[in-house]
């Protein structure tokens, strides 16, 4: 029979789209359970599982999230055996607290990531400028070494 964990997660794990993901981890492993956002600002999964080999397997698929995903950052996973056994519905579903205080925080993140994203794109136009101009040099170079050639 499965036995229900808490797992805590602890990292930048809020509001970079982590609880999505784990949830389509958690369906395509045929795992039930909760996932949502601790006012502590740990990740929390209520899980249940049929075996240590799952568990394992879970634990390690999330985190390799972080390697695919600059935004997450995972410091630590914290496991509890609860000794007992809860059903939950089928898959990894969120439990969303998503009212306005969240929703604003959500949208903050989506700033700063923004406003990151366009200075990186600053900094490439900038050295793109500067490689044009290069070649425009290159180019009347050969344009002239062409010409006395001749």
């Amino acid at each position: 029979m499965a036995t229900t964990y808490e797992l805590i997660i602890y990292g930048k794990v809020q509001h970079v789209g982590f609880r999505d993901r784990i949830e389509n981890i958690g369906r395509g492993l045929g795992i039930n359970g909760i996932i949502y956002n601790y006012k502590d600002v740990t990740v929390r999964i209520l899980a249940n599982f049929s075996s240590e080999r799952k568990k394992r397997l879970f634990k390690e698929l999330i985190k390799e999230l972080e390697e695919d995903d600059k935004l997450i950052k995972i410091d630590k996973i914290e496991e509890k055996a609860l000794n007992t056994y809860i059903e939950f519905p089928e898959g990894i579903n969120r439990i969303s607290a998503d009212d306005l205080i969240e929703l604003n925080k959500k949208l903050d993140e989506g700033v700063k990531y923004i406003k990151f994203i366009f200075g990186e794109l600053e900094e490439h136009k900038k050295i793109l400028i500067e490689m044009k101009d290069t070649l425009y040099e290159i180019k009347e170079i050969l344009k002239n070494n062409s010409n006395a050639q001749k």
